[in-house]
């Protein structure tokens, strides 16, 4: 076999720079059309290309442009989402299985707030939440199952926290990881509670508050399990 001339070599290079900036200026037009950041846009960029990246979606909330206000009063304060009462936000996401991490979430008062998974989006969505409950009894852990847009009375699952827990003004870094019919959140890196249900299979994200709720997240990724 005849081994490639300097011209083929230089002809390869010459479309491998090519192919690099069409995904660059993919991740611009991203960019400015969707107001993605550049970790998701370039993922999403580069997945045409065959190259898979581990995050879904990352968020410093620096904007609400990827959220859709169901209801409530959120907005971004000092770089954080924010609300203030009862309120739901929603993000789109055709995924089954997923791990949401959050870096910071901060409630100040109130009886709790909720985040969504695996959720169909709309007024009357079908999905779960894991919800972070100080009003619930002496405080629990609890996996919420939602059909129509109502939450089931019962809980899937709940854990009592433990006595003294410390609810308001912390910062803990919460995660939910959903992977087949298991859901298991982590608070501080400590899984807390667990749920198995084979109802809903794929869906998105969101967060929830309920009464007088004051509560602000931040630094949200999602990823592939």
């Amino acid at each position: 076999m005849t081994p490639p001339s300097r011209r083929d070599a230089g002809q390869s290079f010459t479309e491998l720079a090519i192919l690099l900036g069409l995904v660059a200026a993919v991740v611009v037009v991203g960019l400015t059309l969707t107001g993605e950041g550049t970790r998701d846009t370039l993922c999403r960029a580069s997945s045409a290309f065959g190259v898979e990246c581990d995050d879904l979606l990352r968020d410093d909330f620096s904007s609400l442009d990827n959220w859709s206000i169901q209801n409530g009063r959120w907005q971004i304060r000092d770089g954080r989402l924010c609300i203030d009462g009862p309120g739901r936000i929603y993000h789109p996401l055709d995924r089954n299985d997923y791990v949401i991490n959050l870096d910071l979430a901060r409630i100040t008062k109130g009886n709790g707030y909720g985040i969504f998974f695996r959720d169909s989006g709309g007024a009357k969505f079908n999905g779960y939440s894991f919800q972070y409950d100080p009003g619930y009894g002496r405080g629990a852990f609890i996996i919420r199952k939602w059909i129509n847009g109502h939450e089931l009375s019962m809980p899937i699952a709940r854990v009592d926290a433990p006595r003294g827990y410390d609810w308001y003004g912390a910062d803990r870094k919460v995660q939910v990881e959903v992977r087949g019919d298991t859901f298991t959140a982590s608070i501080d890196g400590q899984p807390v509670v667990q749920a198995r249900d084979s109802s809903f299979t794929s869906g998105g994200i969101g967060f929830r508050s309920w009464d007088s709720t004051s509560a602000c997240f931040d630094n949200l990724s999602v990823r592939r399990p």
